[in-house]
This record gives structure tokens, sequence and C-alpha cells, in this order.
């Protein structure tokens, strides 16, 4: 059992024509497992552990929730629901914008109020994150009603409402202040949990209450002062859009090696679309950036990919999935990893160059969802939120339903956890 939690802690990832075949270095021909690939050891307190080729634990796919809190590598069922209270204070505050953006004030304000009730309901009942987390989103949730209930109360104010005008007169007091931010600095899987609170607490000082506001990837220091970035470049009426785009994006809307090589989180919530928490965890013993042949494979796949990008946006969806598919040839359990990654940063760059379309297409190759991906809890929801935010930025008619689903689904998943938690309390 305390091989199933440990890597369950690792673990919480119309199409254009084919592009032709690219020359790249020969990728590792597929070794068979051996039984040393499952003999995996307890590191507690390392920040970084192993994380081996196979195990008996990925070789079962439950195909859906588990009733056992260790399997989502959490203590306890309030730790759970405070990992998906992030998610509902992303998929929520998404939604509240949305009806900001479009005139709906009184509603938006409402859905910050309906979220506030709902981090009341979600808070833990000891001290902790799964307390503190879901009173920071409350707090801010509590603040953006007021506000929005203001604006719903004035039409001359509705009438000039713009990003300057929000920033400059309206939110001219709110504290955005730079901050030291290492989304890597924690020793083990308490201080990740305690890193989770003080990104919350420093993207909410500052969270746009209309405006979609998250970077593509983490909210990490270069994010941090991008937006810092952007709020004064609001306030200064060089941006002008409720969805104006991070200054960096452009510039970082290229693969790079450990975008597309690296570890993911569990989350991708987090590592994709913005949502304040720390940087993955662990190694991998077999295809890291550590292995000179996988990494030429990797940096060759950098180079394909942006030059694809460069000439051809459209043609990186068929040539992400026929990378994907060499990487599927192998047959060790963690090449789960070294797929989810590569996906990831296909929607990571496509998006932050504007291609949301397009990265909606890669996102939905993380469907049908298998084997660690239940490990993550709320997957299918944490999957529904992203693909809802690329639907609004790129104006969706739907957009708001593909938020109102990503809801529905994580309010499911939260009814298994309420279930499977009643069943184990005293």
């Amino acid at each position: 059992m305390k091989l199933l939690v440990l890597l369950c802690l690792w673990s919480c990832g119309a199409s254009p024509e084919p592009a032709q075949p690219q020359a790249s270095q020969p990728h590792p021909e597929p070794v068979e497992i051996t039984s040393a690939d499952e003999v995996v050891g307890i590191h507690t307190g390392v920040q970084h552990p192993p994380i081996p080729a196979d195990s008996p634990a990925w070789r079962h796919d439950p195909g859906g929730f588990v009733p056992d809190v260790r399997f989502y590598g959490e203590r306890t069922w309030d730790d759970v629901r405070m990992r998906v209270a992030g998610h509902i204070g992303v998929i929520e505050r998404d939604r509240a914008r949305l009806l900001a953006q479009a005139g709906q004030y009184t509603e938006a304000a409402k859905t910050y109020s309906r979220l506030a009730a709902d981090m009341d309901r979600l808070m833990g009942t000891e001290s902790g994150p799964s307390r503190q987390i879901p009173t920071l989103i409350r707090d801010a949730a509590v603040r953006d009603a007021a506000l929005l209930n203001t604006v719903a109360a004035s039409k001359s104010l509705q009438d000039r409402l713009t990003p300057q005008v929000l920033w400059s007169e309206l939110l001219s007091d709110r504290k955005i202040d730079e901050a030291q931010v290492d989304i890597a600095a924690f020793k083990d899987f308490d201080d990740r949990h305690a890193m989770r609170v003080s990104l919350w607490s420093l993207y909410l000082e500052s969270a746009d209450p209309i405006g979609i506001d998250s970077p593509w990837g983490y909210f990490d220091a270069s994010a941090h002062r991008d937006l810092i970035s952007l709020r004064q470049a609001q306030r200064e009426g060089r941006c002008t859009d409720w969805n104006c785009r991070w200054e960096s994006e452009a510039a970082s809307a290229v693969f790079d090696l450990e975008g597309t090589g690296g570890m993911p989180t569990g989350d991708s919530l987090i590592d994709v679309a913005g949502e304040p928490g720390p940087q993955s965890i662990g190694r991998l013993e077999k295809l890291s950036l550590d292995d000179a042949r996988h990494r030429q494979w990797v940096d060759d796949t950098v180079y394909v990919f942006n030059k694809k990008l460069k000439e051809s946006p459209g043609a990186l969806v068929s040539l992400v999935k026929s990378r994907v598919d060499q990487l599927n040839h192998f047959k060790h359990g963690s090449k789960y990893y070294n797929i989810k990654q590569l996906k990831n940063e296909g929607v990571r760059v496509l998006a932050r160059g504007g291609h949301y379309d397009l990265a909606r297409q890669v996102l939905a190759m993380n469907f049908p969802l298998h084997h660690q991906d239940w490990e993550c809890p709320n997957r299918q929801g944490t999957l529904l939120a992203i693909d809802a935010r690329l639907a609004a930025l790129d104006r969706d008619k739907h957009a708001a339903e593909h938020l109102k689903k990503a809801r529905s689904i994580t309010d499911a998943f939260l009814a298994k956890v309420a279930e499977a938690d009643s069943q184990t309390r005293p």
C-alpha cells in the first residue's frame, strides 16, 4: 500500500491535414520490463523521488473514482476537497468573468457570491491548507461580488467601464506587490500544500474580476511579474481588451526542452492554465532528460514543432499526435508522464500564440481517461475547465455551457468524495 500511495503522489495529463514526416534522430527501441523496474523504495522527505519505469499499481485501470483517499495521494478527504476547491475557484471565477464581460454584472456578482458559499461548504474541519485555501477563494469572491454589484447599480459606470477605469479608479488601492515566488522551493509533500496557500494568496490579491488573467503555464515568478506589468498597462490604457494578452505571451509561444520533455504535475490546471500551485515532483528513471538519447529525441521534437509553429500552426495537431504515437510504442507505465507533458506543452504553446482552437484539439487527446489519470482528483473536471477557458478566449458562443459542464463533473466527483468520506468516518 505504501508503494501505491507514493505512486499516487507522483501521478497528480476537425483535424488538420497530416504533416509530412520530419527527419529526426531515431528514438530508442522499446524494451521489455524487467523485475528490477518494479522495485520502488519509499523516499520520505525527498523533493524529487525517482519514478520507476513500471509498477503493478499502474497496470490496473480502475476506470473511475476509487473510494480510498490514499489513491489520491492525500491523508484525508478534506485534503482532496481542498484540491477540488481550487478547481471550483478557477471554474467559477471564469464563469463570473465571462458574464461580466457580457455586461451581465448582476449575474456575475451572484456567481461570485455562490462561489463564496461553495467555499464555506468545502472548508476542512481542521486548520491548515484544507481551510486556508477555501477561505482565500471565498474572501476574494465576496470582495469581487461587491465590486460587480457596485457596477450593476451604476449605468453611468457601466457605460464607461474599461480595463483602465477598473484598475485606475475602482481598484486603484488593490494590493499588487513584488514578491519572492519559487514554485520549486518545497521540501516535501506537506511543504507543497503550504506553498499552495501562499500562491493562492498572492494571485488573489491582484486577480481581475472581469478579465481572464491567468497565464498559460505555471503561476510562477515570471507569470507574477507579467501580472504586475499587465496591471500597469491596464492603468495606463495600453490594454483595452478585457482579455488583453500578456506582454510575454508572444515571446514565450515556443516549445522548449523542459516544457516538452520534463515532468508534468498531476493537476493540469496548475501547469497548463495557471491555477496557483507548486511545481511538479519526481524524476523519471526511464526516458528522462538525463538520458542522452531521449534528450536528443526531445530536442529534435522541439526543433520540428517550432518550425511547424512558424510555418503552419494547423499542422501541429497531427504532428503532436505522431510524436505521442512514438512514445506509445514503449511498454512501460511511466511513459504516461512523457506523453502527458508533450500534450501539455502543445496546449500551452498554442494557447500563448492565440491558437485557441488548435490548443483545444491537442487537449482533447487526453481523452479517454485511463490508468494514472484516475489518480488525479477530478481529472475530467480539470480538463473540461481548461477547454472551457480556451473556448472563452476563442469567443466560442458555447463557452458558458462548457464551464457549466466542467462544474457539473466536478460536483459529481465531490459527491463521490462525500460518500467515501461518510463510510470511513467513525
